[in-house]
């Protein structure tokens, strides 16, 4: 029978933890209310809303139908030859974008008018997104946080400016952001328990946050090991977990090897996000530029055989300029999340913004990353380190490394803000207390010298990295905060 105290305890718990989530949807709503009904942008938002129609109308996964291709015809005719066009009334069959989001979006479709569901995915988006606050809050304390200091987590990922903008938009963040916390928070539940059949809960998070961004496989190979390690149920749990992950992705891989005529994953993107990457005039992020041309090939096979093929000629031709462009995507990677914000007041969705309101706005949309950034390090220091920890750190390593061998861009590191805050927390008590004493044994001795030059290490390389990118380009943003900023219309 639980006692008084125990249900006291867990009432005020989930009174902070609505409180959180309501502190979090506020400026969501607040900033996304006057965006409605709007129309989206951008490619992604329109492959997005093709393949959750076509699902919806029951034909299957596919893009750029007929009455489409019609609808696009003034954005692409520039680089797409439509009377060369062989495409089906009801669209092609693609593999190229993982299905997570689209079917997301598809299950809204069901529920909603058709002529209000942008309305309906934002206000949803919101509410989902403002999710992330509560469970970074009950991360942080399974990651071992005090309560106060779990709830502060859960704060700062309320106010976490940039993510206020991304239920505006189709994008998969919306989704596999809360995914992501929602796994770790499994795999740290399931791994004490003593029953191997409480791995299926991590698994099936976890397979759905990879069928919606299948970047995230290195991590459940790293914490299948973690598992292995830790849990109580050890090896047993861990093959329960990662043969549910990847069982739930393996029916869509099929599908996907069927269509393309060769062993696929999850999506068929790769090629063309290398093609981007290492092209000779690219610096490992996206240009919009480079990724036009493969957009004119629309059938996957096609558009995978020609970018794979050009990806071995880039780096044929330039070995060392490849391998350095390493060294660019981890400037993008890191680098301040201020490219949504350009792209929207340049092309004049604001309007123009007097200084220094334009200045603030935009110091304060870049500032908490710094801060984070800069603070986590010095949560991870105090040894030994825990398990929990341990898996923290195995999940922004194996999210990372993806990324800095393929396609960096700043908002890709969105998904490693929930686990470092609580880090950031630990290390600003730390600040605060003072450097912790440590126990004196050689070992313990070890492990603080060795975390403290990693400390060291980390936040001078992130503030490198941080000098080097606003170096770079210092002109743009002089003129992109300069009077008729709003009208430069630069290129997402």
């Amino acid at each position: 029978m639980k006692s008084p105290e125990s249900t006291l305890y867990r009432a005020k718990i989930g009174r902070h933890l609505l409180l959180v989530w309501l502190l979090a949807l506020v400026p969501r709503l607040l900033a996304t209310i006057p965006f409605l009904n709007h129309p989206i942008a951008l490619d992604d938002m329109f492959q997005y809303d093709m393949l959750a129609r076509s699902l919806l109308s029951g034909n299957g996964y596919r893009w750029y139908s007929q009455a489409d291709l019609e609808a696009l015809r003034p954005y692409y005719s520039q680089f797409l030859d439509f009377s060369q066009l062989n495409v089906p009334e009801e669209g092609l069959e693609t593999t190229f974008r993982p299905p997570g989001y689209p079917f997301f979006l598809a299950g809204i479709y069901a529920l909603t008018e058709f002529e209000q569901r942008f309305m309906w995915v934002r206000l949803i988006q919101c509410a989902l997104g403002a999710l992330s606050a509560p469970l970074t809050a009950l991360l942080a304390s399974a990651l071992g946080l005090k309560r106060r200091e779990a709830v502060a987590a859960g704060v700062v990922m309320a106010i976490y400016p940039i993510l206020w903008m991304y239920p505006i938009a189709l994008a998969s963040e919306n989704l596999f952001i809360p995914l992501v916390i929602a796994s770790l928070l499994g795999i740290l539940w399931a791994e004490k328990k003593s029953s191997p059949g409480w791995g299926v809960i991590p698994g099936m998070l976890l397979g759905t946050a990879m069928l919606t961004r299948s970047v995230l496989f290195l991590f459940v190979l790293l914490a299948a090991v973690w598992m292995a390690r830790f849990g109580l149920s050890r090896w047993r749990g861990s093959l329960v977990m990662v043969l549910v992950a990847f069982g739930l992705c393996l029916p869509w891989a099929v599908r996907n090897s069927l269509l393309m005529g060769k062993p696929s994953y999850i999506d068929t993107s790769l090629s063309y996000q290398l093609y981007i990457s290492y092209h000779p005039g690219g610096n490992g992020s996206f240009i919009s530029r480079f990724a036009i041309e493969p957009l004119a090939i629309l059938d996957d096979a096609q558009r995978d055989a020609f970018c794979s093929q050009h990806v071995w000629d880039f780096v044929r031709s330039d070995p060392l300029g490849s391998a350095l462009t390493i060294v660019y995507r981890t400037v993008y990677f890191f680098g301040v999340e201020d490219r949504e914000i350009i792209y929207f007041y340049t092309n004049g969705f604001f309007g123009p913004i007097a200084q220094p309101w334009l200045t603030l706005i935009y110091l304060y949309l870049i500032l908490p990353w710094i801060g984070v950034g800069l603070l986590s390090p010095l949560g991870f220091r105090k040894p030994p380190v825990t398990a929990c920890g341990l898996l923290a750190a195995l999940f922004v390593g194996g999210y990372t490394l993806p990324h800095l061998l393929i396609l960096a861009e700043p908002r890709f590191h969105l998904a490693i803000v929930p686990v470092l805050i609580p880090f950031a927390i630990k290390g600003w008590s730390s600040l605060r207390q003072g450097w912790l004493q440590m126990e004196q044994s050689a070992r313990a001795r070890f492990q603080e010298r060795l975390l403290n030059w990693l400390v060291r290490f980390s936040v001078v390389f992130l503030a490198i990295l941080w000098v080097w990118g606003f170096a770079t380009r210092w002109k743009d943003l002089i003129a992109i905060l300069s009077p008729g900023g709003d009208r430069l219309r630069l290129y997402y």
